[in-house]
């Protein structure tokens, strides 16, 4: 029996439920607020330097984009995506709210030694007032579907679009995500509340009459640690939880869960899974505008 999309429950209403839920948690930081901490901006940029995200670069192989392209990227962070396509020769402007990320990002430039310049929204998605004429040959959103109403934010992505729009997002929760819902309750005193899926987007996507492509294969991120006390460290930020008491809890629960790897590094048994949501918006069947 097939099932009509009417029929079918609204994605865009689960996500805003999720998402609602999520923001109301006790010590909830949203990802405008998260990635504006400069510690979190440090660290990630450090990361990239050191060549530890090494899921960018699986990313970048699939974002192959003739030079002279034009990419809007969407919570663009420290440029991870954006500065390799400026360096290819795409004209690239993202999407990035975070001034710490924002300086990252030139940071990130000089780094990779690219002088083109990257144009900058500093501004959320859901708040970029975008001229209906300025089109951009590839729209992307690497992990930054963040916004509390997705099938707005997808049909802006959709309509901004020339050529195809890719979305990278979570298929499974990650590993972050593992240890947030293993421990929040105890550290904050109320249930963790994790990100919807990539499930989600696909349906929202499809029921918005967008039929879009799905692959998806293992995060390729697994990032080492030299010993517990650096990884607790990490996750004290992340969750906000910097009282003795709290840290014990996660050094025990980490101590317990990390696995040591080549050279005596700590990692997480498991990365996860990551999904590109990828469209031509001209393809039959694909609605062209809303």
């Amino acid at each position: 029996m097939s099932i009509h999309r009417d029929e079918m429950n609204s994605a865009n209403q689960e996500w805003a439920a999720r998402c609602r839920k999520q923001r109301g948690m006790n010590m909830y930081k949203s990802s405008a607020e998260f990635f504006s901490m400069q510690k979190i901006a440090d660290k990630m940029i450090q990361n990239l330097i050191d060549g530890r995200l090494s899921r960018a670069g699986d990313q970048l192989k699939v974002l192959d984009f003739p030079p002279g392209s034009t990419v809007l990227d969407i919570g663009a962070g420290p440029g991870t995506l954006a500065v390799p396509l400026a360096k290819s020769g795409c004209r690239v402007t993202v999407v990035e709210p975070s001034e710490p990320m924002n300086l990252a990002m030139e940071k990130y430039k000089l780094h990779c030694m690219v002088d083109a310049d990257i144009g900058v929204m500093q501004n959320t998605w859901e708040n970029v007032d975008l001229d209906p004429d300025m089109k951009y040959d590839y729209v992307i959103s690497s992990y930054s579907l963040n916004m509390p109403d997705l099938e707005d934010a997808l049909w802006k992505m959709h309509n901004a679009a020339r050529k195809q729009v890719h979305i990278f997002w979570f298929m499974k929760d990650p590993y972050w995500e593992v240890v947030y819902a293993a421990l929040w309750k105890k550290l904050h005193g109320v249930e963790y509340c994790s990100k919807p899926n990539a499930d989600i987007v696909w349906n929202c996507l499809y029921q918005m009459g967008i039929y879009a492509n799905l692959s998806v294969s293992p995060m390729n991120d697994l990032r080492g640690y030299p010993d517990i006390a650096a990884v607790t460290s990490d996750y004290a930020d992340r969750m906000d939880a910097h009282e003795d008491w709290q840290k014990k809890i996660i050094g025990e629960y980490l101590q317990d869960i990390m696995i040591k790897g080549e050279g005596g590094q700590l990692f997480f048994p498991d990365a996860g899974l990551d999904a590109h949501i990828y469209w031509d918006v001209h393809s039959p069947g694909n609605y062209d505008e809303h």
